[in-house]
């Protein structure tokens, strides 16, 4: 028998969320290559 729980999310979770589904919708996205790179780009700043 398998026991699942329920997640309940937080509201600063929801609100995370809907801002990235209008990020989606609006075309503000980044390919992982591109943001690869940028992260590179930061840490060689540290």
């Amino acid at each position: 028998m398998k026991i699942s729980k329920i997640y309940q999310f937080e509201q600063h979770e929801l609100d995370m969320l809907k801002d990235s589904e209008e990020d989606i919708k609006h075309g503000r996205v980044i390919s992982q290559e591109d943001l690869d790179k940028e992260d590179l780009e930061w840490l060689s700043e540290i």
